[in-house]
């Protein structure tokens, strides 16, 4: 199978049967994850990452890790982000020495001064709420620590993307069977749990969403994913159909941006993108008739409710706005939150409660941006400067029209992920991170 042409083909039904084992037996998540950290440790260890095993196993983790979440949570519900930071630790420090880029480690050294706020009724739950607060914004910093400037082979960079689009596909197939047909789902203008598995719709349409941006960037560097060029056509459509039925827009607008966003900045600041420019028309112009296919036939099958949910419609009152679905009435929480404690915070996860103290609901944050600011007062402020200077400035730094479309991609696919499902996934850090490799078209000497 080594040298065989159809080897990503066969991965690729690998993912499926392992999808559909978990449909038999969701337990068998804990066996799969651990399998995964033991085998992605050894790969790493055995070549010193020299052929980019961290990163493979990593992107592989992002991809899988809401997949486990829908069946008990494979070894634990944080697992991905565990798995994630232990990849691109061990790859990092076993593959040689490598310049530290000083940005990403004053961003994590900025989120440890708030630890010594959280005071929860035990030792335990203390810990828990740090480690489900911090640990994406960690993970975002360990891969911003190892991808910086990495020099990563197109070939590799091809395992990348297919390492987080087997999963995604299996959990499409999944989300099928669980679910059933469309037209047996029971839709109202809200999120819709059925349709998405029995789980959580935003963190399901994000991972729908990921796999949509992940074959646009593909079609963008024009690299070749699957021999047969049509399976491609069909994930996107699959991702299309399944994201748009969660009936969370976060994660289907998503992607529609960033691949918007990336075609204007790069066509206004990059005059060797026009030479990329038919083909990226094209690209565009194909994943937009999918799209309007694939939004067409499930606002039928939905009876226009899909429709109206992405005008901010509600089915049950006509005349209240559903277009933030209550997000910004946590926005504006965070940010009384913030003017009472904007020098240091309130501490990871106290947040939720202190909401409850304002308006008598403990809900958790959907903006990571706001909650940075709530739970880490001008830190927090800090972490935000970081995450949206740094990209502008390595932008007018980079030369390769390839490095910057990844850039502009990743890093917008990003920005809206925190707007609407902060970093409750593994996805955005690892994205985050991923946004500043240095792509290789030539193979190294």
């Amino acid at each position: 199978m080594k040298n065989s042409p159809f080897k990503a083909e066969i991965f690729l039904v690998i993912n499926l049967a392992i999808a559909m084992s978990m449909l038999i037996n969701p337990r068998l998540s804990e066996i799969y994850s651990i399998i995964i950290v033991l085998y992605g440790m050894y790969k790493i260890m055995a070549k010193k990452n020299s052929d980019g095993a961290a990163h493979v196993f990593a992107a592989y983790t992002v991809g899988i890790e809401v997949l486990f979440r829908m069946n008990s949570g494979g070894f634990s519900y944080e697992w991905g982000k565990y798995a994630v930071v232990l990849f691109l630790t061990l790859g990092f420090l076993v593959g040689g020495k490598k310049k530290i880029p000083i940005s990403f480690v004053i961003l994590i050294l900025m989120l440890l001064p708030s630890i010594m706020y959280v005071a929860f009724g035990s030792f335990d739950l203390s810990r828990q709420m740090v480690s489900f607060n911090l640990s994406g914004p960690i993970t975002l910093g360990v891969a911003g620590i190892y991808f910086y400037r990495r020099k990563i082979p197109l070939p590799q960079f091809r395992r990348v993307l297919l390492a987080m689009l087997y999963p995604i596909a299996a959990m499409s197939i999944f989300v099928y069977f669980r679910s059933g047909s469309l037209e047996d789902v029971e839709f109202t203008t809200e999120s819709n749990f059925q349709a998405s598995g029995g789980f959580g719709p935003n963190q399901v349409s994000t991972i729908f969403g990921l796999g949509i941006m992940i074959v646009a960037l593909a079609y963008f560097l024009n690299i070749r994913l699957f021999r047969l060029k049509y399976i491609g056509v069909i994930l996107l459509l699959s991702f299309l159909v399944r994201g748009l039925a969660t009936f969370s827009r976060g994660g289907m607008l998503a992607p529609a941006i960033a691949i918007a966003l990336t075609i204007i900045i790069m066509t206004l600041m990059d005059s060797r993108f026009k030479e990329k420019l038919n083909r990226v028309v094209y690209a565009f112009f194909f994943i937009f008739v999918i799209g309007f296919f694939g939004f067409y036939y499930v606002n039928e099958v939905s009876g226009g409710l899909l429709e109206m949910r992405f005008k901010g419609e509600s089915m049950y009152n006509k005349e209240k706005s559903n277009m933030f679905s209550g997000r910004e009435e946590i926005f504006e929480e965070d940010i009384t939150i913030f003017k009472d404690n904007a020098l240091t915070g309130v501490g990871p996860g106290m947040a939720t409660f202190k909401r409850g103290e304002i308006s008598g609901i403990e809900a958790a944050a959907h903006i990571e941006y706001s909650r940075l600011m709530a739970e880490h007062g001008v830190f927090g402020i800090g972490v935000i400067f970081i995450l949206i200077v740094l990209p502008i400035v390595t932008f007018f730094r980079l030369k390769s029209t390839d490095d910057r479309i990844i850039l502009v991609m990743c890093t917008a696919f990003v920005f809206v992920t925190l707007g609407h499902a902060a970093m409750r996934t593994a996805a955005p850090g690892f994205i985050y991170g991923l946004a500043y490799i240095h792509l290789l078209r030539r193979p190294i000497r």
